[in-house]
This record gives C-alpha cells, sequence and structure tokens, in this order.
C-alpha cells in the first residue's frame, strides 16, 4: 500500500527455520520485491560444527582451538574420504580463492560452510529457472501459491486449486472439444 502512493517501502528480511533454497524462493517471493535478505542461523551453522568436528578429529592438535567434539569419523563421512579434500565438495573452489598456501589455514568449518553456501547458490539457480525467473528482482508474489484457506486470507497470495484455474479449465474444455470432433468424424 505504502509503495502504491509512492511511499519508500522499507527493506525486509525473513528469519526463522529457513534452511533451503526452496525456503529462500518463496521467501524472496512472499515479500516481494520488497526482500532484501534472507536469514539463516542452524541451517548454516551445522556445516560449520560438522566441519569443526572433523577438523578435530583429522587434526588433533587443532581439536581444541576448533572446537572438536568427534573421536574419530563416523562412516558416513569416512564413505567419503579420509582428508578434507576428500570429505569437503567444496574444498578445491575455497583453495583457487585463498592460495595453496593459505588453504592450511582455513577452518574445514569454513569450507563447510562454502559448500553449503554453493548448494544453496546452485539450488535457487535451478528454480529461478524453472520460474523463469533469471534474475533475483525478477521473483515475485505471483511465483508461490496458498496451501491452505488460512494462508490465503492472510497473505492474499491465492489457494492452489486456484492458481492458473481458468487456464486449467479452458485447456479442459478445447480437449473435449477436439475429442467430440474426432468421435464425430469417425
Amino acid at each position: 500500500m505504502l509503495a502504491a502512493r509512492g511511499v519508500k517501502v522499507v527493506d525486509i528480511t525473513f528469519a526463522g527455520g529457513l534452511a533451503r533454497e526452496d525456503h529462500i524462493f518463496k521467501a524472496l517471493a512472499l515479500g516481494a520485491p520488497f526482500t532484501k535478505l534472507i536469514c539463516m542461523g542452524r541451517g548454516a551453522m551445522i556445516p560449520g560444527f560438522v566441519g569443526s568436528n572433523i577438523e578435530g578429529e583429522l587434526n588433533p592438535d587443532r581439536k581444541a582451538k576448533v572446537n572438536g567434539n568427534w573421536d574419530e569419523l563416523p562412516p558416513a563421512v569416512k564413505e567419503l574420504g579420509v582428508t578434507a579434500d576428500e570429505i569437503f565438495a567444496g574444498y578445491y573452489d575455497v583453495q583457487k580463492k585463498v592460495g595453496e598456501d593459505e588453504m592450511k589455514n582455513v577452518p574445514y568449518g569454513d569450507i563447510a560452510m562454502w559448500t553449503l553456501v554453493d548448494k544453496l547458490a546452485a539450488g535457487l539457480q535451478q528454480l529461478m529457472a524453472g520460474a523463469r525467473r533469471f534474475r533475483l528482482p525478477e521473483i515475485s508474489r505471483s511465483d508461490i501459491f496458498s496451501a491452505n484457506r488460512e494462508t490465503e486470507i492472510e497473505t492474499n497470495i491465492p489457494f492452489i486449486t486456484d492458481v492458473l484455474d481458468e487456464s486449467a479449465k479452458r485447456i479442459l474444455s478445447s480437449e473435449s472439444k477436439v475429442a467430440a470432433r474426432k468421435a464425430a468424424n469417425r
């Protein structure tokens, strides 16, 4: 309403339970065009903690410094490897940024977080491409729908069965006409 009156609307930030790329997309769409930041707490901290535990186990002399808590790598991690470059998918990307010599000073928690952010970025790009949105400002409220009537009432975002309902009816109607013509021609 403020924007319609020509008043500058403050930037919106969403937080609370957001951890995946689909959460980011939905939050950006819900507050579009005013959402400028998505806050991620626990979802972003978990890789940091896991990376610290891996570093503490692989480098016992750093265990106390990085607050590592594991005495050995779990089987799920060992399946990936037993060295940092084997375990972390983003290891070489970070190394490319900081240089091979500096890599020894980068905490594994940082490498794990880099890997998460890279995954989130790729997933968000895929969701945006699927929605035919190629820049963040193109994401809009029309890219999402409400899963229940209460949400529709509170947000004014259409209910799932109402979205594109008229288009679906036109398609079904035209298919019925085509089928009727085919039957008449037999």
